[in-house]
């Protein structure tokens, strides 16, 4: 088999674990991203058992382990007393389950560690400060034309450049975003700076009326993250960088109980932002002859389920094993798609409707039939999704 070179745009998460996955089956890959330097966001992640059994099969288990943390549990819990409704475990038996554990990460951390493993396999390519603006797609090759004015062909192009990808707006359409009327603020707190086991060691959600707020470990236990998400009428910038005001955080939390509003007040000064939660509609394709999307590009989704990432390293796994599958460009890519779309079109609507739920509990919902906790059934078909069993590589 005569495999063509990859092109990929975007050296985020997604599109570095994609160019890990095919320099592993000796493609040759070369990344253009857009930004003057390489680096990610401040900012907490939860990996699944689906997602980290790719990242194992990347041969990262040793990677993963220095940067990661694992809560003991989820536990839902009151906005105002913080008694806990219920809880379950990540234990043994969840791991036996999904064969695989539950990881926090620093976002950052994560995507340094897929950095270094794509620039130890091949450190010239990827090349940064390259705007994409034109794609013109041929029978033999893609033409991309960047602002700093020069053009390259390649073979064939995986747009991994996030949820607004200029990929898809170029090669299918910009997607129409509706505002949920969520607004996510974020923070990071050093553990140092606050009282010793002020939080369990578990993701922690507090659920109150239009509002919740999760918190958790990462960076191996030195940092704790927590996302509040409220609902409000005022805001509908997606931008995950501009600036929130603690104090404005704080009054909008200061019902709730002394631990959500600590970790507020504890906030690194410089570490408090906001965004509006978007929510875009499945595409119904994502691909062309030469042409693909991964990751938010082909399915952003909001964040209630923590998915997003995860389907990301999911693609990048189901697209490699593809072309590894194929010489024919357009057959890959088209096999790669049906093999993707409908499963990240269900997880994008199940995440919206985790939101709503969450919500809907803390407006009132009776949870005491759920005290004792329901286990992981309802995950199963996430979590147990094995793309590396069903897609081999």
């Amino acid at each position: 088999m005569s495999e063509p070179a990859v092109t990929i745009i975007g050296a985020g998460i997604g599109g570095l674990t994609a160019a890990l996955a095919l320099q592993q089956w000796d493609f040759p890959v070369q990344l253009y991203e857009q930004a003057s330097e390489l680096g990610e966001i401040g900012a907490g992640i939860n990996v699944s058992p689906n997602g980290l059994k790719v990242l194992y099969a990347l041969n990262l288990r040793d990677e993963v382990e220095k940067i990661r943390f694992q809560p003991k549990a989820i536990s839902l819990r009151h906005y105002e007393t913080g008694n806990t409704f219920f809880e379950n475990p990540f234990n043994e038996e969840f791991v036996d389950t999904f064969d695989a554990p539950f990881y926090a990460f620093h976002r950052a951390d994560l995507h340094r560690m897929l950095l270094d493993a794509v620039t130890k396999n091949d450190p010239t390519c990827i090349t940064v400060g390259k705007r994409l603006v034109g794609l013109d797609e041929n029978h033999d090759d893609v033409v991309l034309k960047f602002e700093d004015g020069s053009e390259i062909a390649v073979p064939i192009v995986v747009g991994a450049d996030g949820v607004h990808s200029t990929v898809r707006t170029l090669r299918h359409r910009e997607l129409k975003a509706e505002f949920t009327g969520h607004v996510a603020y974020r923070g990071m707190v050093k553990v140092t700076d606050v009282e010793r086991n002020l939080i369990e060691p578990k993701m922690n959600l507090w659920a109150g009326p239009k509002a919740h707020v999760v918190a958790y470990y990462v960076r191996r236990g030195e940092l704790l993250n927590y996302v509040a998400l409220n609902e409000e009428d005022d805001w509908e910038t997606e931008n995950w960088t501009t600036p929130a005001s603690k104090a404005e955080l704080a009054a909008r939390f200061a019902h709730w109980n002394p631990t959500v509003r600590y970790l507020i007040d504890h906030t690194q000064e410089g570490q408090c932002y906001k965004w509006a939660i978007l929510m875009r509609d499945p595409l119904s394709s994502w691909s062309s002859s030469r042409t693909t999307l991964l990751g938010d590009a082909a399915h952003p989704m909001v964040p209630y389920l923590a998915q997003g990432s995860v389907m990301a390293i999911e693609d990048a796994w189901v697209l490699t094993h593809f072309l590894r599958k194929d010489d024919s460009p357009a057959q890959a890519l088209k096999a790669y798609e049906d093999a993707r779309l409908e499963r990240t079109a269900n997880i994008q609507r199940a995440a919206w409707k985790q939101g709503q739920l969450t919500h809907a509990v803390g407006s009132g919902s009776d949870m005491s039939e759920r005290r004792e906790g329901g286990g992981f059934q309802d995950s199963e078909w996430i979590y147990g999704h094995d793309v590396c069993a069903l897609y081999p590589i």
